[in-house]
């Protein structure tokens, strides 16, 4: 896998991030932060551009870093994307900011997703069996204007569980729909996955008592990109969950049964230092 091979050649390529009004929906403890989905999205897209031959629906080794918190007053974010090549000509990338000391004559470069991008399948050849399409042990459902007001405080671009969630300690059954926003990258609308992610939040809320959010993910496939406008079916497997960093994998359908997308090895935590904590209700509670 690219990782473990030596870089040869580096290249940094400033990117404008722009702010469009529905990135303000997306929020942590008060403040607008920009979705994991989204930086995936802006490295794919500068990797396209640098190297159109790159296939970016296939990647591997992903990791979220640090927040990227939204200014309160600007039309977009001045970063860069770090893309460099490796010996055996995987590529890496990551997605960077660098902010000015205020008393001091110098900056700090920090660094907030990365991911990896191979040439090799067989790298990625080892992906996890389709689940089965319904859930074992006792079912609780939840409605989407309860996870949203409780559990998931998102604003109204990102509330896209659009019917009952139903979990389970076997897992997750979400319906999900994408907003009609035009996603700005090849890898298709990035509301769904989002999503999902949220699902896996509520599970951990109460299966597991955190506030989770994700913080990487092993694979990720788009099999086809997920167009705006439309709803979308997934799964979600709980692989493991006995430590603090809790482990799903991720399956989006359409409404046919199509396979749209694979995140496998999404990993979860609780990234608050704690603040955070599910209301009693869902913490093993009657629902």
């Amino acid at each position: 896998m690219g990782k473990f091979s030596p870089i040869i050649a580096s290249r940094r390529l400033p990117v404008d991030i722009p702010l469009r009004p529905y990135l303000w929906d997306h929020r942590f403890e008060g403040r607008a932060i920009y979705p994991a989905v989204e930086a995936m999205q802006t490295l794919a897209a500068t990797v396209k551009r640098c190297q159109p031959d790159m296939h970016v629906n296939r990647m591997i080794a992903v990791r979220f870093d640090k927040f990227l918190f939204l200014p309160s007053e600007a039309a977009s974010i001045p970063a860069f994307v770090e893309v460099s090549t490796h010996e055996n000509m995987d590529l890496s990338a990551a997605l960077l900011t660098r902010t000015r000391l205020k008393k001091a004559a110098m900056s700090r470069i920090k660094i907030h997703a990365t991911l990896s991008l191979s040439k090799h399948d067989a790298e990625v050849a080892e992906l996890p069996p389709v689940p089965a399409a319904s859930l074992q042990g006792t079912c609780i459902q939840i409605s989407p204007d309860r996870i949203y007001d409780e559990l998931v405080p998102f604003g109204r671009a990102y509330r896209n569980l659009c019917d009952k969630l139903i979990i389970s300690p076997d897992g997750a059954l979400a319906a999900i729909r994408s907003p009609e926003i035009k996603p700005e990258g090849p890898l298709g609308s990035p509301f769904p996955l989002d999503a999902a992610f949220h699902a896996a939040c509520v599970w951990a809320q109460r299966y597991s008592g955190v506030v989770a959010f994700p913080v990487g993910l092993d694979h990720r496939v788009v099999v086809s990109p997920a167009c705006p406008g439309q709803h979308y079916f997934s799964r979600l497997v709980p692989i493991h969950t006995e430590t603090d960093i809790l482990i799903f994998d991720i399956w989006i359908y359409d409404s046919g049964g199509r396979l749209y997308e694979l995140a496998a090895g999404v990993r979860m935590r609780d990234v608050s230092g704690g603040r955070l904590q599910p209301p009693g209700w869902i913490r093993g509670g009657k629902v």
